[in-house]
């Protein structure tokens, strides 16, 4: 086996290796972002708690003091019209409080209104109400603002009262009974639940940007540090074997360019000084008269050229190779972008719409897949601007319908590009990494979607980046001059 088989093999081995980074990069991410979102949900729980029992005490004093200027006028707190509306619109306006009600002095239920997810329906706010009944009514408002706590509920229970304003003088005087009460509760456990629903939005957004900055950056560093490295061990080993006629050409602007600089002056070297050894014989021969010295000049000449080896007989060639990770790159941008157009377009479209875009898709990836070698970088980049120029006519206000059809032909253009040349371009044979970049595309935008709550505004303008990121990213496909 020579040498550049045995450093294939390692590189082979080392590929499952690399290919395994963003799967390692998302599970360590995720795993970091639930030990932050549950310490965030241990550390809030107790403080969001407080905050809401204190908005339901402004609620209640609030709702206390309307009602009172009411019965300041003389009219009895049962008959007061628009109660039942008043309390419904508080209660619309502040969806975390569980339920509002006004009882009278006799404890029992007049009027209440009760939010979904509130942890009470009306029969249970009918029996809380009643389990309330005959509880004293505290005489300080210190006192009366703390909650009582009733089947997982908060509750602050506030006196009406008939002749003053109980803002005027606390909770109440020890005079007269009150006319009634308002009845504020909130949920203490549904803290957690909103806190969870928040952190789970969360999650998926960052499970989406995570996802695409994991695969960007497996491909990016395959293209600049894994590639690279493979190129030169392949020819050391070739160097290794007297093989000396490849100059290795696509050299990054780092320092592995440099170490590829470094070989390519080598091989330079030993060609110059193969060169200059071969004409100062020939010199020397030319000038020798003596047929018996030119004959051991000769001999020495060529058998110093045999120990060289022919492997520097042929002047040095710059190989640029073609390979997978140039196109990755560019495909998963774009199938992210597109992916995220063609779901701002068509949230609101109808099933023949959906099969629309798919037949557009399938347009667009059979025009790209026929692209000349010569063109697939330039069709990549009109593509990109294609992607930019959609999402910006559908933050404009476009109609929905062109800009999911135009979505998905350039996803579709983007994929056949990158599939055409994988294929018939690149030698490394990268379809099952193609199409794994391009699931991954996919899936992130369909998390960011979800995460984003399906806004088809905040989808276009999110496509905008992977989309300018996609043209800048085209530049890496090798133009084939052939």
């Amino acid at each position: 086996m020579t040498t550049r088989n045995t450093v294939r093999g390692a590189f082979r081995g080392h590929r499952l290796f690399m290919a395994g980074i963003p799967a390692v990069i998302l599970l360590v991410a995720a795993l970091v972002m639930a030990g932050v979102g549950l310490l965030g949900t241990w550390l809030a729980q107790d403080q969001l708690g407080e905050a809401r029992a204190a908005k339901a005490a402004a609620v209640a004093e609030a709702v206390q003091h309307d009602l009172e200027r009411a019965i300041g006028y003389g009219i009895p707190l049962p008959r007061i019209e628009g109660v039942a509306a008043f309390l419904q619109g508080i209660a619309n306006r502040n969806p975390d409080l569980g339920f509002l009600a006004l009882t009278g002095g006799d404890g029992v239920l007049l009027q209440g209104a009760v939010n979904a997810g509130g942890g009470i329906d009306a029969a249970g706010l009918q029996a809380l109400t009643a389990g309330l009944r005959g509880l004293p009514t505290p005489e300080t408002r210190a006192a009366t603002l703390q909650p009582i706590e009733r089947d997982g509920l908060l509750i602050l229970r506030v006196p009406v009262r008939v002749g003053r304003l109980s803002s005027e003088g606390g909770g109440g005087g020890v005079g007269q009974p009150p006319a009634g009460h308002v009845l504020v509760g909130v949920q203490p456990m549904q803290v957690r639940g909103q806190i969870a629903g928040e952190l789970a939005t969360v999650a998926l957004g960052g499970l989406a940007v995570l996802l695409l900055l994991a695969e960007l950056a497996g491909v990016l560093a395959r293209a600049s540090f894994r590639a690279p490295l493979r190129r030169l061990a392949l020819a050391m080993a070739d160097a290794a074997d007297g093989h000396f006629a490849t100059l290795l050409g696509r050299r990054p602007r780092d320092q592995v360019g440099r170490l590829l600089f470094a070989f390519n002056a080598v091989v330079f070297g030993l060609h110059e000084r193969r060169q200059r050894f071969a004409a100062h014989a020939d010199e020397v021969r030319a000038a020798v008269f003596d047929p018996e010295v030119a004959s051991a000049v000769e001999n020495t000449r060529l058998s110093a050229l045999t120990a060289l080896g022919p492997g520097l007989e042929a002047a040095p060639r710059r190989e640029i190779d073609s390979r997978s990770d140039d196109v990755l790159a560019f495909a998963l941008l774009s199938a992210a972008a597109a992916a995220m157009l063609v779901l701002a377009g068509s949230l609101s479209l109808a099933g023949p719409a959906l099969a629309l875009v798919v037949a557009a898709a399938l347009v667009g990836a059979i025009a790209g897949y026929v692209v000349p070698p010569g063109w697939r970088r330039v069709a990549a980049v009109l593509n990109a601007l294609a992607l930019l120029s959609t999402a910006a006519v559908l933050l404009l206000g476009g109609a929905s319908l062109p800009a999911g059809l135009a979505g998905g032909v350039c996803g579709g253009f983007a994929a056949g590009l990158a599939l055409s040349y994988v294929r018939r371009q690149a030698a490394d044979g990268g379809q099952l990494s193609l199409l794994r970049t391009l699931a991954s595309g996919i899936v992130a935008a369909l998390l960011w979607a979800a995460a984003v709550g399906w806004d088809g505004g905040m989808l276009a303008a999110s496509s905008l980046l992977p989309a300018a990121l996609a043209a800048l990213l085209a530049r890496p496909i090798v133009v084939s001059r052939s």
